[in-house]
């Protein structure tokens, strides 16, 4: 017995280190190359051993002959692009509410995975969020999702103890392709995202190169207590209110003092800074600066990192610098593809440029892996608004607020295409209809300001701004945008032309929109200096590169 235990390496760690490579490598060995390792299942995925014995002879082996090619006689259907969408998975624990943010960091980390397959169409996380509960039958849900396969699953979880139940269905007939449930503590956690993702990735028959099975074992944040914090955090960040923000920051610096550096924390850290920015809550450069000290640290730690390429490009965004910010995303989408974030804001990037015909393409990805999220709904609306076609956006924009009714962004917009379209009685009545603890916010002033704008009631329109007008110096180019439009259809050339000149200098140079489509600039357009500043404007649109 002395003489088997000897002989045995018990852990990854310890083929890995009796092998002089890291742990991915031998795992990679292993599901490709035939390393001899061997599994206690009982459902508890993290138990595996060796024997020394015979990865020594395997090692011999692997010596004499190169490692063979892929099988030419693979079905071909391998070569096909696949869908699927993971539902949020049910919250059976006892405390439901205390491990909600648990459940969902889960399934969000299952689509990250998947995602890193490139012949796999994965809906992102907010898409499928919007069906959580559902008692529609698989077919229906796929249709709205446009996937051939879903994802279905619970966790159960109770003190240190962990159960998962999983099962994937073809929604063109209804078939269970496969199911299974899977017991363990807290510890196989991940062991258990990488089983699910590569039984997934069996089923399905997709043929994997070697970074993306790769990235099945990655593990960007590998101790547990870290992690959680950072689920914590995620599902904080994005509630929008200033005591959430500061919360998530809270939990993000908890988790670095755990773990130490991390890109993914400091990645995760920088946007949640630039959170206090898209909430309007603090317009200042304190937020940029945060989160430029966030972007060194990650790519310090990784040089090539996806997540600090889309942070940066974001922070980039913010400042003006466009077509840098567009060099970054279009990076962080060739390493992650089918990341619904860079395809929005690089999309953005180029309609705000006047490309946009280079945004197309973009928005049809996006829309195939993100159908469900209001703002999605509607980006191929402002599209169209900046080729001139006003009419056909007001029905996106009607729906986007309609799928998220109590977000003040969504009825800004709508309030403004409206009055794009020229039908101020109904942009007023849907600005009246704000809900009362959104009255103060920084859309609600917006809308209001451009619906007194365009009514020509110039002292209303300003003193709707009140104070916040100046904050706005610094605001991305949407809200200088639209104040330049208010200000326009309300006659105030001043203004205007100031406003507008923010705009630019905050990225928007959509040329053909600002000298041809744009209806509130109308009465401005034979204004010299308006001539002046759109002449810059043509240039820097001129030169801008997709």
């Amino acid at each position: 017995m002395a003489a088997i235990t000897a002989e045995r390496l018990d852990s990854w760690k310890q083929i890995a280190t009796y092998l002089k490579r890291s742990v991915r490598t031998v795992r990679r060995w292993e599901r490709d190359e035939g390393l001899p390792v061997h599994r206690h299942m009982h459902r508890a995925l993290a138990s595996v051993f060796a024997l020394r014995s015979e990865i020594d002879a395997w090692r011999q082996r692997a010596t004499r002959s190169p490692p063979s090619a892929p099988s030419a006689n693979r079905d071909p259907r391998s070569a096909a692009v696949r869908s699927i969408a993971v539902l949020p998975f049910a919250n059976l624990c006892a405390e439901q509410a205390e491990n909600a943010y648990f459940v969902d960091g889960l399934t969000e980390e299952v689509i990250t995975t998947l995602s890193r397959v490139h012949s796999l169409r994965v809906i992102s996380r907010t898409s499928s969020a919007r069906l959580r509960g559902s008692t529609q039958a698989a077919k229906s849900l796929g249709r709205q999702l446009g996937v051939r396969y879903l994802l279905q699953g619970s966790v159960r979880r109770a003190g240190g103890r962990l159960r998962i139940s999983a099962q994937l269905i073809d929604v063109a007939d209804d078939q269970h392709l496969w199911g299974d449930t899977y017991d363990g503590t807290l510890d196989d956690v991940f062991a258990i995202q990488e089983r699910l993702a590569r039984v997934i990735v069996e089923a399905l028959q997709l043929q994997l190169s070697a970074p993306e099975a790769e990235g099945l074992a990655e593990r960007a944040i590998p101790d547990l207590a870290a992690y959680e914090c950072y689920l914590r955090a995620r599902h904080e960040s994005w509630r929008w209110r200033q005591d959430s923000i500061d919360h998530s920051i809270q939990l993000l610096r908890r988790g670095l003092t755990i773990i130490g550096d991390n890109a993914r924390l400091h990645a995760a850290l920088g946007l949640a800074h630039l959170q206090y920015r898209e909430a309007g809550i603090d317009l200042s450069e304190r937020p940029l600066l945060d989160a430029e000290n966030c972007v060194s640290k990650v790519f310090a730690l990784e040089a090539d990192s996806s997540a600090g390429l889309q942070l940066r490009g974001w922070i980039r965004y913010s400042r003006g610098l466009i077509q840098e910010a567009v060099r970054d995303l279009k990076a962080a989408l060739a390493a992650e593809p089918n990341n619904a974030d860079t395809l929005l804001l690089l999309s953005n990037c180029y309609l705000i440029s006047g490309r946009v015909a280079a945004a197309r393409p973009l928005l049809k990805h996006l829309l195939a892996v993100d159908p469900l999220t209001p703002i999605t709904r509607c980006m191929p609306a402002f599209a169209d608004i900046m080729d001139g076609k006003l009419a056909v956006a007001i029905k996106p924009y009607r729906q986007m607020l309609e799928m998220d009714p109590g977000n003040p962004m969504a009825r800004l917009f709508y309030a403004w295409i409206l009055l794009l379209n020229g039908r101020r009685v109904a942009a007023r009545a849907l600005v009246t209809a704000f809900p009362r603890a959104a009255r103060g916010s920084l859309p609600a002033r917006l809308a209001l300001f451009l619906t007194h704008a365009a009514a020509r009631e110039r002292r209303a329109a300003q003193a709707a701004l009140g104070a916040q007008l100046q904050s706005l110096e610094g605001a991305p180019d949407v809200f200088p945008r639209f104040l330049a439009q208010g200000f326009a259809l309300a006659r105030m050339p001043e203004p205007a032309l100031k406003w507008l000149q923010a705009a630019i200098e905050r990225g928007f140079i959509n040329y053909p929109f600002l000298a041809r489509h744009d209806p509130c600039f109308k009465t401005l357009r034979k204004d010299s200096r308006f001539q002046e500043l759109l002449a810059t404007v043509r240039e820097r649109w001129q030169h801008f590169e997709t």
